[in-house]
């Protein structure tokens, strides 16, 4: 479970939202069996996705997608106006050398590519922005689609902060501005405050509002709490289903194998089916096929 907090500042002309992420983080690296690396950049994704649900309409589901020709591979994160959030990366097992400041390369990890956001407001079709990887920090790049695509002034930190037993503390804090009128003196100082600004080197040191309260520059904030828990939208059912898209040639190699297994990209739960129920999908195939 993820501890969110959100909330406004300078009466209403910044919104904020910050998240200690690391039991969700954690989560995801045992479903997915990942290494370092990947969980570094999965878990910044996830992180992002969950800053934005206090901004997300009701009904409202979010997916952060980044198809990067790096050796990461696609990063999918996906969250909802309930507090849950889920997320994959294809490439789950693989390490670079630290970057030049002896810190994960999610950069070197992340290299081009296009960040696609899937708004799904409960409409017949979902609502679909893309825009250019302008730097593979994630952070950087979540702000420049908010900036580009939805012209709101924001700015993310993001961290996950890894030991020999895996994620030692994750987190993240977003800011927005959505008022311009607000002054350059506030902006400034935000911005000298985020400069080099780590959000690892503070979590487990400073309470999750102390640390807005910081970063902000005022001890005015007006504040709300949620919880924010992983969870899967699969199901036994779901992954039946999904056998109907396969050939026939498919589901009689699947029933001379004895089983058939479909694995959720998701949560990696893999759901076995016995012959019996590959016999019905392959009976329903040849009826469709007559």
């Amino acid at each position: 479970m993820a501890r969110l907090i959100y909330g406004t500042a300078y009466r209403g002309m910044i919104r904020f939202s910050i998240t200690d992420s690391k039991d969700v983080v954690h989560e995801l690296r045992e479903r997915h069996k990942l290494s370092y690396l990947p969980t570094v950049v999965l878990g910044r994704l996830v992180t992002a996705s969950i800053l934005v649900i206090p901004w997300l309409g009701e009904m409202e589901t979010i997916t952060f997608v980044i198809s990067s020709t790096g050796p990461a591979g696609n990063v999918v994160a996906q969250s909802t106006w309930k507090g849950t959030v889920r997320g994959y990366i294809t490439n789950t097992k693989f390490e670079l050398e630290k970057n030049e400041f002896g810190k994960f390369d999610v950069k070197g990890a992340i290299v081009g590519g296009d960040l696609t956001v899937v708004r799904d407001v409960g409409l017949k079709t979902p609502l679909v922005s893309k825009v250019p990887i302008v730097s593979g920090e994630i952070a950087e790049d979540i702000a420049y689609y908010y900036a580009k695509s939805e012209q709101i002034p924001s700015a993310f930190a993001l961290g996950v902060l890894m030991d020999k037993d895996g994620v030692a503390k994750a987190g993240g804090l977003a800011i927005q501005i959505l008022d311009k009128s607000i002054s350059e003196e506030i902006v400034s100082g935000i911005e000298k405050r985020l400069n080099g600004f780590a959000i690892t080197s503070y979590l487990g040191e400073k309470s999750l509002e102390d640390i807005a309260k910081y970063v902000l520059g005022t001890e005015e904030l007006l504040v709300e709490e949620m919880n924010v828990v992983f969870k899967c939208l699969c199901s036994r059912k779901k992954a039946f289903e999904s056998l109907k898209v396969l050939d026939l040639s498919d589901l009689n190699e699947m029933l001379g194998e004895g089983k058939a297994e479909v694995t959720c990209k998701w949560c990696s739960t893999t759901y076995t089916f016995e012959p019996e129920e590959i016999k019905v999908v392959i009976e329903e195939k040849k009826k469709l096929v007559n």
